[in-house]
């Protein structure tokens, strides 16, 4: 089989649209604080209610405890507090997408070290990526009122990383 050079457009395309998104996240901050609060508080509360679903129909066959349930409906709760009183709540989400980072972060950096194994070129990319990502996450503890900034830094990584491996992916021919 050949391999030949191929472009993914779609990973282009994201990695392009993430830079826009650090671009507007530096230009507004106060509304990106806001925002991110609300998305999380939607995905806690999507997150809970698909638990609940998933308690219900599964809770006798996958033998599911009651704790299951509890952790639901406690997403439930917090998405509900974080959508409803996104500018009281906003003050935890830097430590709550840092930890996020920091564990992205060192996931990427492992997967740098198994993909050089692979003979790839862009593992270097990947391990920088993941040192820049988990250092954000650290940096979102350590000064939680420039969120905002590192945040702007960490997308935009993210979007030329992402830019960078849909330019360089090869495709079966």
């Amino acid at each position: 089989m050949e391999t030949t050079k191929k472009r993914d457009w779609g990973l282009v395309i994201a990695g392009i649209l993430l830079v826009l998104c650090g671009v507007f996240f530096v230009f507004a901050p106060g509304l990106t604080l806001i925002t991110m609060t609300a998305f999380a508080g939607a995905a806690f509360l999507v997150s809970g209610v698909f638990d609940i679903i998933s308690y219900i129909r599964f809770r006798k066959v996958a033998n599911m405890s009651g704790w299951a349930l509890a952790y639901a409906i406690l997403d439930i709760i917090v998405g509900l507090m974080f959508l409803l009183h996104p500018l009281a709540l906003a003050a935890v989400i830097p430590w709550v997408i840092g930890l996020f980072f920091i564990i992205f972060g060192v996931f990427e950096i492992v997967g740098s070290f198994r993909i050089k194994k692979t003979g790839s070129g862009l593992w270097g990319w990947m391990l920088f990526s993941g040192i820049v990502g988990a250092l954000c996450g650290v940096l979102f503890f350590v000064f939680p009122a420039s969120f905002v900034i590192y945040m702007a830094v960490f997308v935009i990584m993210r979007g030329v990383s992402l830019a960078i491996y849909g330019g360089s992916t090869r495709a079966m021919a």
